[in-house]
């Protein structure tokens, strides 16, 4: 296969979360090959995310034709929660991948 042949979006790793900052930061992170370099959504349920001042999209060429793709979720609420969907489109297809949000009572603020 040479570099300059189209490819299209497929994962080489679905949606992992990951905390940073005690837990006041979530990232979402997966990797996938593509040529050319597809376009990102996301979506928590049927809504469609936009970039604002909690929430950050990244896409970073790892190697040649191969992606790391990032949700990160700054101040993490319990609002947040649902089913997030990652989806990659170029113009020889698409693909989706999703993973849920969820938040046990542990991980639930403390009243007192």
């Amino acid at each position: 296969m040479g570099i300059s042949e189209d490819l299209p979006p497929s994962f080489t790793q679905k949606p992992q979360p990951r905390q940073e900052d005690e837990g006041n930061k979530l990232l979402f992170e997966c990797s996938l090959l593509a040529h050319p370099l597809p376009e990102i959504q996301w979506y928590r349920g049927d809504e469609k995310l936009s970039e604002n001042s909690r929430t950050v999209f990244r896409i970073t060429p790892i190697e040649p034709r191969k992606y790391m793709v990032v949700l990160e979720l700054d101040n993490v609420i319990e609002t947040d929660a649902g089913m997030y969907k990652v989806m990659a489109k170029n113009k020889l297809g698409e693909v989706s991948a999703s993973i849920n949000l969820n938040f046990s009572p542990a991980d639930e603020p403390k009243d007192r």
